[in-house]
């Protein structure tokens, strides 16, 4: 059993036929597509407001995620600065045969941004 991430859990997502490749595996960019998903609205929450994707540090993909596979997106802020945030975004898989496994670790800066988009201060 793999060792549940730390952070608040955001999001919980099966894996279905349309997220897939051909040989069976979920598609990266559907995964990610999640992750920024789970991302901003902690992102959200923290900033009370909008914000804007601006850097994807680091995106390490450990083992593949397969159809029927239950994805829970862990999130935790690693740091908050004025405008920015960084995030850590951790994909916990859970098997159809009841295993754990940490399928992907994402950590990622955002900027709180106004209604022209534009930087703006954190309160």
């Amino acid at each position: 059993m793999t060792q549940v991430p730390s952070g608040s859990p955001v999001l919980r997502v099966q894996a279905l036929q349309d997220s897939l490749d051909s040989y069976g595996r979920v598609r990266a960019g559907w995964l990610f597509g999640l992750i920024d998903q789970a991302a901003m609205l902690v992102g959200e929450h923290l900033t009370q407001g909008a914000v804007a994707a601006v850097s994807i540090n680091t995106f390490q993909l450990q083992v593949p995620v397969y159809l029927n596979d239950t994805v829970t997106l862990y999130a935790e802020c690693l740091r908050k600065g004025q405008s920015s945030l960084v995030l850590k975004v951790s994909a916990l898989v859970e098997r159809s045969d009841g295993n754990t496994v940490l399928a992907a670790e994402v950590i990622m800066t955002y900027v709180a941004v106004d209604d022209q988009g534009k930087s703006r201060q954190i309160a």
